[in-house]
């Protein structure tokens, strides 16, 4: 699957939203709101406030208004706990959700285009879809002693030259050094992130995440269009920036605010007339895929079951992403006896999660013939961030 080609950004008193739109297809909404910005990858000095022996964890006074939470399994750098009230230098994985704060980790990541770069960690490693030996040593033979420490060398890095891959390590090289120095000159709990121009803005960060394959950048905003115009000729980046000044809405380029409407809707057709109906409950997706609406049409044959997942599967990864559905996902594909046929369907099922920056876990076909994964939490779903966005309106 290709990366995102364009982005289309429509601003709002209260937030900002940003589609990330490839070939025509929404596969990610971002929700920024002003009065609750998300702080994922934001580095915090903070202060360690509770350690608690029985779960293996403690809590840390960020400066926000519930303490973030860190586990023993997320130290890195140090031998066991410090003592109550020791600054100590964490990074936000996921937002807090309900009482909840936010999840924390000593394992700082300093996320550039092509490559993420672990202080704490070693060694070099690769994205799963940097594949074969030969370009994974090209890589390796680039950026091994770029950094003192971990690099994670991204999608995006396939192919791309080694002045390309230094240049990107020196940049977040110097945003690390920044963090480290402010760490020694504030007193905690303190966001360092916030205190970098540019570090929290939302655009920066999609840049650093998909610049790679970027064509474009639309926004309905005329100042935030040239500010953006200005970073890009400043940074010599050949992306382009327009402002849309339509009558049309914004989002109606490309049919997002239709794709977001079919996100937010409990069932999704497909081009045969199969349906996709999803589920949510507080721990688990169900997923149904019902041929049944395809099956009957006059003059047509009836579908093989393998070809109706087929179908179905890239369907099923995409609104995963785009709904941002944490949890177990159990998914019913109508019922193939091939153990060849399941195999495919689940093939192209990881194929197409695997362009999904959230983690997932295949574990496959069940007894029952039910499919199972999990997908990591990274924030509300896409239909409770545009819920609470909709009350903050009124």
């Amino acid at each position: 699957m290709s990366g995102v080609d364009r982005l289309v950004c429509h601003v709002l008193p209260t937030a900002f939203l940003m589609a990330l739109v490839t070939e025509g297809r929404l596969v990610e909404l971002q929700v920024a709101r002003r009065d609750r910005p998300s702080r994922v990858e934001s580095i915090f000095l903070g202060r360690l406030e509770r350690v608690m022996p029985d779960l293996d964890a403690a809590f840390v006074d960020i400066g926000i208004d519930r303490a973030g939470f860190l586990r023993a399994e997320d130290l890195s750098g140090i031998d066991g706990w410090p003592p109550l009230g020791a600054p100590i230098l964490v990074q936000v994985r996921n937002d807090g959700d309900g009482d909840k704060g936010p999840r924390l980790s000593m394992n700082v990541a300093i996320s550039g285009r092509y490559l993420v770069y672990h202080p704490n960690g070693a060694g070099v490693t690769f994205s799963r879809r940097i594949e074969g030996e030969l370009e994974r040593d090209r890589l390796r033979g680039h950026v091994e002693g770029l950094l003192d420490g971990g690099i994670v060398l991204r999608t995006a890095a396939a192919g791309a030259t080694a002045g390309v891959l230094q240049a990107d390590a020196t940049r977040v090289l110097e945003r690390w050094e920044k963090i480290r120095r402010l760490a020694l000159d504030v007193e905690p709990p303190a966001d360092l992130s916030s205190r970098i121009p540019g570090e929290g803005d939302p655009i920066a960060r999609a840049l650093r995440d998909h610049g790679a394959g970027l064509e474009e950048v639309i926004l309905d905003d005329r100042a935030m269009a040239r500010t953006l115009q200005d970073r890009m000729d400043r940074l010599g980046e050949k992306i382009r920036v327009r402002w849309h000044n339509g009558t049309m809405p914004a989002f109606d380029i490309d049919d997002v605010a239709g794709q977001i409407d079919t996100a937010l809707a409990p069932r999704i057709a497909l081009q045969s007339g199969v349906e996709v109906l999803f589920e949510p409950g507080e721990t688990l997706c169900a997923v149904d895929v019902d041929s049944a609406s395809a099956g009957g049409r006059q003059g047509r044959a009836p579908r093989r079951p393998v070809d109706v997942n087929l179908e179905a599967a890239p369907a099923i990864a995409q609104q995963l992403r785009l709904r941002n559905i944490a949890g177990a996902v159990v998914i019913d594909f109508v019922t193939m006896r091939s153990a060849y046929d399941r195999d495919k369907v689940q093939a192209v099922l990881a194929e197409h999660l695997a362009s999904d920056p959230v983690p997932t876990q295949i574990y496959g076909f069940t007894r029952l013939g039910l499919f199972e994964l999990t997908r990591a939490r990274r924030g509300p779903t896409l239909a409770a961030q545009l819920e609470a966005l909709e009350k903050s309106d009124d």
